[in-house]
C-alpha cells in the first residue's frame, strides 16, 4: 500500500483516484482453455491489500466511463485455496510454471516493491518460484511491445475518458496484436469484431460492448489486475479552486489566493 503523507498543521491533503491503472500482462495471446487455470491460479493468490488499495472494478479506473464496478471483476479476488486446486489440476508436475520470470521497470520507485510483492506471494502460497528481471524503461516498453516478456507489469492512464481508448490501444487487431504493440498477444476473432462493432456505436449500445469486451479478457484470463494509481495534493487552506477529480486537474487558472 502506498501511503500518503501526514499533512501539516494548516494544510489539507487531498487523496484522488487517478485516470490510470496498473497490472500484469501474461504473453500468451490467444489463451487455450485448458490453460486458464494456469493463469487464474496466478491471479487469485495477488493480495492487493497489501500492494495498495485493491483494483476491483475491471481495467477501468471508477469514475471513468466504463468502468465495471466495485467488485465485479473476478480476477482481483483473493483465494489461495482455490489457485492451488487450479495449480494442481493443470499443472500437475509442475513443468509449465516452471522457470517463470516477471519483468518491470525499475525507474518507478513501487514497481521493485510490487515484483517483489509477486515474488513472494507466488511462491508462499503456491511454491512457484517466479524469478524477477529489472529493464531499464526504455528497453522494457520495447521489448514489451515485441512480447518479449512471458509476465510483465503493464498499465495504461486514459487520454480521453471512453472505452474506446483501452480496448483500442491495448488489445487486438486494431494496434497490432498480435505481434506488434501488443504486451500480451492477445487477439482473437470475437474480439475484433465486437470491437470493430463497439468503436462505430454510441451511448448505451457502445458501453455494453465495451463491458462484454471487458468480460471477454476477464474470462482469458488475459491480466491480473493490481491497482488504481492515486494522487495526493497538499495545499494551504486559504488557496480556493484547487484540487482534481479522477480525470484531471482543476483548472489552474481558477485557483485564487484568499486573505490570510
Amino acid at each position: 500500500m502506498v501511503s500518503a503523507p501526514s499533512p501539516a498543521q494548516g494544510q489539507k491533503l487531498l487523496g484522488q483516484l487517478q485516470h490510470g491503472s496498473r497490472r500484469e500482462a501474461a504473453r500468451g495471446g490467444s489463451v487455450p482453455a485448458r490453460e486458464r487455470p494456469i493463469r487464474a491460479k496466478l491471479v487469485t493468490v495477488v493480495c492487493q491489500d497489501i500492494v495498495c488499495t485493491q483494483a476491483t472494478g475491471g481495467l477501468i479506473v471508477k469514475g471513468l466511463t466504463g468502468y465495471l464496478g466495485d467488485g465485479q471483476d473476478p480476477l482481483a479476488k483473493f483465494d489461495a485455496a482455490q489457485a492451488k486446486t487450479l495449480l494442481k489440476s493443470a499443472d500437475p508436475d509442475g513443468t509449465k510454471t516452471k522457470g517463470l520470470t516477471y519483468t518491470y521497470d525499475p525507474e518507478n520507485s513501487l514497481n521493485k516493491p510490487t515484483a517483489e510483492f509477486l515474488q513472494s506471494q507466488w511462491h508462499d502460497n503456491l511454491g512457484v518460484d517466479v524469478a524477477i528481471q529489472p529493464v531499464s524503461h526504455s528497453q522494457f516498453i520495447k521489448g514489451r511491445l515485441k512480447g518479449q516478456y512471458v509476465l510483465s507489469r503493464d498499465g495504461w492512464q486514459a487520454d480521453y475518458n471512453h472505452p474506446q481508448d483501452w480496448y483500442d490501444n491495448l488489445w487486438g487487431h486494431v494496434v497490432g496484436c498480435p505481434d506488434s504493440g501488443c504486451s500480451t498477444g492477445y487477439d482473437t476473432k470475437a474480439y475484433d469484431d465486437l470491437l470493430d462493432k463497439a468503436d462505430t456505436e454510441t451511448g448505451d449500445q457502445a458501453n455494453a460492448d465495451y463491458k462484454a469486451l471487458a468480460q471477454m479478457l476477464i474470462n482469458d484470463v488475459v491480466y491480473i489486475p493490481l491497482y488504481y494509481s492515486k494522487g495526493a495534493f497538499l495545499f494551504k487552506p486559504y488557496v480556493k479552486g484547487a484540487g482534481t477529480n479522477n480525470f484531471s486537474d482543476f483548472h489552474w487558472n481558477e485557483i485564487q489566493i484568499l486573505s490570510h
